[in-house]
């Protein structure tokens, strides 16, 4: 980088306009039980399934998008995580960790299964939250 600036190519360190560190930049906000009630209260399908599994799971967005009804066993009582969705591309999860079999209260998961009752992508190979509008 001196040998930039000396030689005027730059006037600064373009590095330094990279983040450097996996320390978050700005603290995220976290819904209360009460403020958590309230969103669900004002939202439909499938907005609201979605947000009710993931304010119960801690999912990322990612992994939600991504599941398809396979993928949760009814009987255990857990999801098994294998992909992301991220920009509509199916991709690896971000992290080695995410693998890991994900309990499911018994709650959402007679939640999750009426949601597949009135869904009509309900076979197992179907997304959870699949788009009509995205069907190819």
């Amino acid at each position: 980088m001196a040998k930039a600036s000396a030689n005027e190519w730059a006037e600064k360190n373009p590095i330094s306009l990279v983040r450097q560190s996996a320390k978050r930049e700005v603290v995220p906000s976290v819904l209360d039980l009460k403020e958590i009630g309230a969103l669900l209260r004002t939202l439909e399908h499938p907005y609201r399934q979605m947000v009710f599994l993931a304010t119960a799971t801690g999912l990322r967005a990612s992994e939600l998008l991504a599941l398809k009804w396979g993928d949760i066993n009814f009987d255990l009582l857990e999801i098994s995580l294998s992909r992301g969705v991220v920009h509509q591309v199916v991709g690896d999860l971000k992290t080695e960790a995410s693998r890991k079999p994900l309990p499911l209260d018994s709650d959402l998961a007679q939640s999750l299964l009426e949601w597949r009752r009135g869904s009509p992508f309900n076979r197992d190979t179907d997304w959870v939250f699949a788009s009509p509008e995205m069907e190819a």
